[in-house]
């Protein structure tokens, strides 16, 4: 992943970009994942008159960028934020758990991700297993 500090309006953030050539493109935010799907530029052509000869001119578009989806897709369950393969899952059923705590490990695109919770509570349900395959926003951890 690509790092970079940016600042937004005064306030500065650390942002690290995956692949952007893949889709959706992983984007963590001071140690928040996110998944940004990217809109490919489109072209407009003008055409350029030189000595009587129209040659078109390539003028890119910049694309729109869409909001960013957090890991957590709703209040009591955290999703897949990408395809993946479960590399250790790390806590159990009726675990209490912080913000920020480490549930799973997922390795996609030959990275590893801490899959973290995003608040305290407690495991109700763990939904993977070590070495499973998931798809992008597949169930991994359901919350009492």
């Amino acid at each position: 992943m690509k790092e970079v500090k940016i600042t937004v309006n005064g306030k500065n953030y650390d942002v690290k970009v995956g692949d952007v050539t893949s889709s959706p493109v992983i984007v963590e935010v001071n140690g928040k994942t996110y998944q940004v799907e990217l809109e490919l530029p489109t072209v407009h052509e003008t055409p350029a008159i030189q000595s009587g000869v129209t040659t078109p001119v390539v003028k890119p578009v910049a694309a729109p960028v869409s909001k960013p989806q957090p890991v957590i897709a709703n209040g009591n369950a955290v999703r897949a934020p990408m395809p993946g393969t479960v590399v250790q899952v790390v806590t159990n059923a009726g675990t209490h758990v912080k913000r920020g705590d480490t549930l799973l490990s997922l390795e996609a695109m030959k990275m590893k991700n801490a899959i973290r919770s995003p608040f305290d509570g407690v495991i109700k349900e763990i939904h993977v297993s070590d070495g499973q395959k998931v798809a992008y926003n597949d169930v991994l951890v359901s919350f009492e």
